[in-house]
């Protein structure tokens, strides 16, 4: 069947005056070129039998397998969450790992192009796979490191600079509970001029077949009995939408998970690889860096449970947006999708009540299935967010479905189109009558479109402003500026790493709504903390300049232009979503700046049990204070457009 149609189809617009929003964009074939020829299997350059350099953690403890039981809060009475991840890996501390590996001490072996290697074996026993997280400062060129398991499978080689651009750097997986890293050096480079660490492993409890190269496919077949293969739908709409939609492996924090994704196609049909999926999935550059992704994971035949001919792709991703309110998380992947895999269509727009939909998705990491049913209604939670739902008249949903594509079908019934992502629900093969929550595309759109609709009209003169975190410091830093995005973004500050958090803004006052302030940027001098400040009080603005004259150095007096609480009543305009200010406690010199209700309570509250959601606060709460105008926890200090 030809498939080159698809690239050709218009997009769909809506009519706004005299401007156009893109609201869908059809499927798109992949233009990649066809596999080259297989090339020869990577290899070991120590020889075999040499010494080794030998790190073994002994049994994982009571406490380390614990962590198994996933990484999100417990369930909500109203609404029990599916996001707590299917995990099949646990964190393990290397002993020793916060200093760098001895690498002058190790047993270095002669090598045929005159420069040396070595090897370190790690073993975690009773772990069915591993995978080693690395931490890289110095990177002198030409070093190389290639990993491999207990099975004949290496991997790599992997050049230096892509492990150190990494904050940790997560290696594939490895078969078996012995892990080995080989390091390599060229000729004229010592031992001690590299600076490598190992600070924890992901033991992982189920692993692939060594000719399988790593996949757990011990999954195949842990699905729940109601849920229905796609090849036993079998329509053209489906099976292609199969194409589009990857099982996906990452590690955060060293347990490692399972979640779906759906591959998006964009209004260029550029074939850039934008990966749609969960918050609660790819909730940092850490868990988007160590993504694997597995395509054509897919029964062979109705009911069969065969390994599938799939493509496993390494290299992880780039983080680009995400919300913890609305939970959606946009990716694009570091390298391309295999060649007969499909960009998704996707529509942005409500779905109406009673509308037929379908999900494409892994539950429990086993070969894609399908449910299908109706949209009954939105659904929201007391945060305000709203989420559109699915009641299934077949299949359902399970852990390890998370951020799987609501599905409806296209103009015609040809396509299938994306209108959200799986957050939470309790449909599920034993509650046929249950309700799942999906995040609404419509929603995220206005954050997306600059990915997802590129060149489109922007007559708002909309710009994204977009958070970044400094580990180092403990610091948060958000910029407009494209050139500063792309400074950071391509490493050329590093350290810096994109939260995915964002929120909208304005870049011309001329066509801002009236009462748009600009918004002030100050930076603190390294000799005093380091940091930054912005305000939309122009008042502020210039009280700061004046109290703070030797300390903080006004960078900008206009990096955006945004509208501000009605100072009468606190409250944000219409059509606007409210931005807080939290300083820190501790030095009172950091600030950050979120539009996310639930991350605004977490750092306010200091626990999540504020919220039906019960959001998982780890990663928010701290030493912050908040500052703003009104009643805590409702003090906004700007407000950020919606659309």
């Amino acid at each position: 069947m030809r498939s080159g149609w698809l690239v050709g189809a218009a997009v769909v617009l809506f009519a706004a005056g005299a401007s156009a929003q893109i609201v869908a964009v059809p499927p798109a074939a992949n233009r990649a070129a066809a596999p080259a020829e297989a090339q020869s299997a990577a290899k070991l350059l120590v020889p075999a039998g040499a010494p080794t350099y030998a790190i073994d953690l002994g049994a994982p403890s009571t406490e380390e397998q614990a962590r198994l039981q996933g990484r999100a809060a417990g369930a909500s009475n109203a609404m029990p969450v599916k996001r707590q991840l299917r995990a099949i890996g646990f964190s393990r501390q290397v002993p020793g790992g916060d200093r760098p590996l001895p690498l002058a001490s190790l047993p270095w072996q002669a090598l045929a192009d005159g420069g040396k290697g070595a090897q370190i074996v790690v073993h975690s026993p009773g772990a069915a796979a591993m995978r080693l997280g690395l931490r890289m400062a110095s990177k002198p060129s030409g070093v190389m490191l290639r990993f491999a398991g207990s099975d004949s499978a290496v991997y790599g080689p992997y050049a230096a600079p892509t492990i150190a651009r990494e904050r940790t750097y997560w290696s594939p997986v490895l078969d078996g509970e012995f892990a080995t890293l080989e390091i390599d050096l060229p000729p004229g480079v010592a031992p001690e001029s590299v600076e490598l660490r190992m600070p924890k492993i992901s033991h992982l409890v189920r692993a692939g077949l060594a000719l399988l190269k790593s996949e757990p496919v011990q999954d195949i077949g842990r699905a729940g009995s109601c849920e229905v293969d796609v090849a036993c739908v079998g329509t053209p709409a489906a099976l292609n939408q199969a194409r589009s939609v990857a099982k996906l492996v990452f590690t955060d924090d060293g347990g490692t998970f399972l979640c779906t994704g759906t591959l998006l196609n964009d209004s260029a049909a550029s074939n850039t690889p934008y990966l749609y999926t969960a918050s609660h999935c790819i909730d940092s550059q850490d868990a988007a860096s160590s993504l694997i992704t597995y395509w054509f994971f897919d029964a062979v035949a109705c009911g069969s449970l065969a390994v599938p001919p799939y493509v496993a792709v390494e290299g992880g991703a780039q983080l680009l947006g995400r919300s913890v309110d609305s939970d959606w998380a946009l990716v694009r992947l570091n390298n391309p999708p295999p060649a007969n895999a499909l960009f998704s269509a996707w529509r942005a727009d409500m779905v109406a009540d009673g509308t037929a939909i379908a999900v494409e998705h892994h539950p429990n990491g086993d070969l894609k299935k399908i449910s299908q049913g109706t949209m009954p209604s939105y659904y929201s939670f007391s945060d305000g967010t709203s989420f559109t739902s699915a009641r299934y008249s077949t299949g359902s949903t399970e852990a390890g479905s998370s951020g799987s594509g609501l599905l409806t079908l296209g103009s015609g019934g040809g396509f299938y189109e994306l209108r959200g992502g799986l957050f939470a629900g309790n449909g599920s093969c034993s509650r046929p009558n249950g309700i799942d929550v999906y995040s609404r595309l419509d929603v995220a759109m206005p954050l997306l479109a600059q990915y997802l609709t590129p060149g489109a009209a922007n007559p708002g003169r909309k710009v994204v402003v977009v958070e970044y975190y400094y580990a180092g410091f403990d610091d948060y830093f958000i910029t407009a500026d494209q050139a500063e995005i792309q400074g950071l973004d391509s490493g050329a500050h590093p350290g810096w790493v994109r939260t995915g958090l964002s929120f909208l803004a304005y870049s011309d006052p001329a066509v801002a709504p009236a009462g748009a302030q600009p918004v002030c940027r100050f930076y603190l001098l390294p000799q005093y903390g380091d940091s930054h400040f912005y305000s939309a009080d122009p008042a502020e603005c210039a009280a700061t300049a004046v109290k703070f004259a030797g300390s903080w150095a006004e960078e900008s007096a206009a990096l955006f232009y945004i509208q501000v609480p009605d100072p009468a009543t606190n409250t944000c305009p219409a059509n606007t979503r409210p931005v807080y200010r939290f300083v820190n406690r501790t030095n009172q010199i950091h600030h950050r700046y979120t539009a996310e209700v639930d991350v605004r309570n977490c750092m306010y509250y200091g626990f999540n049990s504020v919220s039906d959601k019960d959001v998982d606060c780890s990663a928010y709460v701290g030493p912050w204070v908040l500052e703003g105008s009104g009643a805590p926890p409702d003090a906004p200090i700007m407000c950020s457009p919606l659309n």
